[in-house]
């Protein structure tokens, strides 16, 4: 029964996501099921003349490190080593559920950093990435790619943060 909702609330997420629109970020969904499944989300920031990949990690127990780091492997073998700055954390029950008459919550945790990047490591992950590592506690979150899926929706993001900038 526990999955089976857990199966509709991630049908409905997939759905609205679609229908959302022009997505200003680029997410996944990591193990969904499972302890350590997340759902990870990307933005590009421009502040002053720096350029920042925000990312956004939502589950029940991932917490970002006071100075995380973020390692890229793209698909034509370079690794990028990003460094990076916490910038907080959210508590809060996403949704609950009955069972009989026992309530049962999930709880989430939101936690977000920003990682600094240069305008060149943005040309290297037009290529895609392969590999995602992020510094995290109790345990980093990993991730491989197939095939690329975020990488060159990073590069869009920051041609957009960019011409917004140009485009006062």
């Amino acid at each position: 029964m526990r999955h089976l909702v857990r199966y509709i609330i991630i049908a409905i997420l997939v759905i609205a996501g679609f229908h959302s629109g022009v997505a200003q970020t680029v997410g996944y969904l990591h193990k969904p099921l499972s302890p350590e499944g997340c759902h990870v989300e990307y933005n590009v920031s421009k502040q002053d003349s720096s350029y920042f990949i925000i990312a956004t990690v939502t589950s029940d127990r991932l917490i970002f490190l006071d100075n995380p780091t973020m390692k890229i492997r793209t698909f034509n073998d370079d690794v990028i080593t990003l460094e990076g700055d916490a910038i907080g954390n959210r508590n809060g029950v996403s949704f609950g559920y009955s069972i009989g008459y026992v309530g049962v919550s999930e709880s989430e945790i939101k936690s977000t950093a920003q990682f600094y990047i240069t305008p060149d490591v943005f040309l290297l992950l037009k290529d895609g990435v392969a590999k995602v590592r992020l510094s995290m506690r109790p345990m980093n979150h990993e991730r491989e790619f197939k095939k690329d899926k975020i990488g060159f929706a990073l590069y869009q993001l920051y041609l957009d943060a960019k011409n917004k900038d140009e485009n006062f």
